[in-house]
């Protein structure tokens, strides 16, 4: 595990929470690190709440089926990070239809095609490169044959994350290297970091009290109790910035 004051040393400046969010780490961090690692959860919108994974049949099959809902955690977390200060944010967002909806998405992870909990089917096409936000990721065809973008507003990373609880091996298969800057192709990633985070993925950090989404843009290799560990360079979405140990993220799979 990565000490405290090893992190300390080498945050970005301009984090200015991350000592108390060290301080918190071993007391206030939201589940247990087994609990953490188990639980699922599917994309809304990177700007929204995620409903929690309650049950899950069939995964990597032709027939995987994910039902979730939102737990009030979640909602507490999302107004923590969205609407610091709000005191009817908790209650106003549980009385909405989408608080109190069941949540669905399934998948044919043997042909690639997946209907996401916008009640809509895409035919997987491939991955994206890294050149922007999501590199390695699925890409997604809608109906009308059209590539759904990974930016915010179009929704396609988060049917990559839909696809990702749905059909896990498929979604864990190997990723595409990048091409460095001489054209020649890098080595495949270390079993080390495929099990992690990649660069250029959106995850979620551990921020005082919430989860805040982010982007991972480098990996260090550092020196842990056990020997080198890896930790990860990354910009949260509100401009904050440092190196987080592993314990500290999560995919971006809900909130």
């Amino acid at each position: 595990m990565i000490t405290e004051s090893h992190c300390i040393a080498r945050f970005a400046s301009g984090w200015r929470a991350l000592t108390g969010l060290l301080a918190a780490a071993t007391t206030a961090f939201a589940l247990p690190a087994a609990a953490a690692a188990q639980e699922e959860w599917l994309s809304l919108g990177s700007k929204h709440w995620s409903p929690t994974v309650f049950s899950k049949t069939g995964a990597g099959t032709e027939n995987a089926v994910a039902e979730a809902r939102v737990t009030r955690a979640a909602i507490e977390g999302w107004c923590a990070n969205w609407t610091p200060g709000d005191r009817d944010c908790v209650r106003s967002q549980l009385s909405t239809p989408e608080a109190k909806k069941t949540w669905r998405a399934t998948a044919n992870c043997i042909k690639g095609r997946i209907t996401a909990v916008d009640g809509n089917t895409y035919t997987l096409a491939g991955r994206w490169d890294n050149a922007d936000i999501g590199g390695g990721r699925t890409r997604w065809r809608d109906a009308s044959g059209q590539i759904v973008g990974r930016d915010n507003a179009s929704g396609g990373l988060g049917i990559s994350q839909q696809w990702e609880v749905l059909c896990p091996a498929t979604a864990a298969s190997a990723r595409p290297a990048a091409p460095s800057s001489s054209g020649v192709q890098r080595p495949a990633q270390s079993a080390a970091t495929t099990a992690g985070f990649t660069v250029g993925e959106t995850v979620y950090a551990r921020y005082g009290a919430a989860w805040v989404r982010g982007k991972v843009t480098r990996i260090s290799r550092v020196s842990g109790a056990k020997g080198p560990e890896l930790a990860y360079n990354v910009t949260l979405e509100n401009g904050e910035r440092g190196l987080l140990p592993a314990h500290m993220m999560r995919k971006t799979q809900g909130r």
